[in-house]
């Protein structure tokens, strides 16, 4: 086995939930290194978790790949929790630095009363096996791997060498060079020792998949999007209604066009309870305050679990975006039904009949009883004409009348 020569290493940042654009990234940065021949790949790693199914597409990716990849959780404060540390586990030489934590593996779901971890075996058994596997395959200790799901155990650094689940302790990417070089990986022997280090730059399709499929940001435009739609429904020509069909789209993009079903169903109940409030009943009572309620529970039970969405995510993680849930929920909830409540106010007014009589203006044009020109009412500019006798340009007048689109004026005194 010869020590290949000294090349360059691929840095590329895995950060934030796992989800289908995270799978793009790796997958993208696999394909440069392996095109360049570049030496090794590392993945920094600072991840609450995320979907299991793309979890999985990860693992498969980083186990088929040919040129070495290095798991690095990294900065400092840095975790890979749950997702994070199934793809650590996974690849070939893993690192941390320290004051970073991995595990928390346990499955979770939110439930009506918050989130609580699930015990089932029929769920731990078939993540416990993956697990285990991964890491004996890695050579890693295998019955700790399998303590992070079981007993959601957590790991520092040091204990994490400790118990052999990582290979180094590394401050910097440059010492983590040093400390693999000459490392037999994948039928070579590393020589990353005075490599040049890339950074990956991520495609801008990447960029564009990594915003919508944020939990956070995708449940809150999927409740702007059905806010829009209601009030374009029940006042159109203004464009909320297409900037609601555009917000849903989006939504449903980020999601995978994955919605889970009870959250879906509280969503278009709230939805029907608001427009049976808004064209049926008068005002806004009961019907739309259980519309609302309606909403906001689908918008609770849009956080990604283990049970709705397939998410491995830590109950931190999942926490905070439970207070994304409800907080925004609730503020573009207001801000509807204030506009839609001031809407309604406004059409229930009785049309203001000759609210020109007696107003003052001032001539543009000359005008006469038979000729019409125009004039200058509050900065708005109206055809009129006089009630008697030629009236010139510049001049004060009073309205008189309106009959149809042309006011009838006389020249003020004043």
């Amino acid at each position: 086995m010869a020590q290949a020569e000294s090349k360059a290493v691929l840095v590329a940042e895995i950060d934030g939930p796992i989800t289908q654009a995270t799978v793009e990234l790796v997958e993208e940065s696999i394909d440069y290194a392996e095109s360049r021949g570049l030496d090794a790949l590392i993945f920094t790693i600072d991840t609450p978790g995320g979907g299991l199914d793309e979890t999985h597409k990860i693992v498969e990716l980083i186990e088929q790949s040919n040129v070495p990849i290095i798991g690095y959780v990294y900065p400092t404060g840095a975790t890979a929790w749950s997702a994070g540390t199934f793809i650590l586990l996974s690849t070939d030489i893993a690192v941390m630095k320290n004051h970073t934590v991995i595990g928390s593996c346990q499955p979770v779901e939110m439930t009506m009363t918050g989130s609580r971890p699930i015990n089932e075996s029929k769920y731990i058994n078939a993540l416990t096996e993956w697990i285990r596997s991964i890491a004996a395959e890695n050579g890693r200790n295998a019955s700790i791997a399998e303590r992070f799901i079981t007993e959601n155990l957590n790991l520092n650094a040091s204990n994490a060498l400790k118990y052999n689940v990582i290979e180094f302790i590394s401050p910097s990417i440059d010492t983590l060079l040093r400390q693999i070089n000459g490392t037999h990986v994948k039928g070579k022997i590393l020589a990353t020792k005075d490599a040049k280090i890339e950074y990956y730059s991520p495609s801008p399709a990447f960029h564009l998949v990594s915003v919508l499929s944020n939990p956070a940001l995708s449940s809150i435009l999927l409740i702007i999007a059905i806010f829009s739609i209601i009030f374009g429904i029940h006042t159109p020509g203004h464009g909320a209604e297409v900037f609601g069909v555009i917000a849903l789209i989006l939504a449903l993009i980020g999601m995978g066009f994955s919605v889970p079903v009870i959250s879906a169903f509280f969503l278009i109940v709230g939805f029907v309870l608001i427009i049976i409030e808004i064209f049926i009943t008068p005002g806004f009572g009961f019907i739309g305050t259980g519309g609302i309620i309606a909403i906001l529970l689908g918008s609770i039970l849009l956080v990604p679990s283990y049970s709705n969405m397939r998410w491995l995510i830590s109950s931190e993680y999942q926490n905070i975006l439970l207070l994304f849930a409800i907080v925004p929920t609730i503020l573009i909830a207001a801000f509807f039904v204030f506009a839609l409540y001031k809407v309604m106010i406004i059409r229930g007014k009785k049309p203001v009949l000759n609210r020109f009589v007696g107003e003052k203006a001032e001539t543009l044009d000359d005008i006469t009883p038979t000729k019409t020109g125009y004039i200058r009412y509050r900065g708005e500019y109206w055809l009129a004409k006089s009630a008697e006798g030629r009236i010139p340009a510049r001049k004060k007048v009073i309205i008189e009348k309106k009959e149809g689109p042309i006011l009838i004026v006389k020249e003020s005194k004043d």
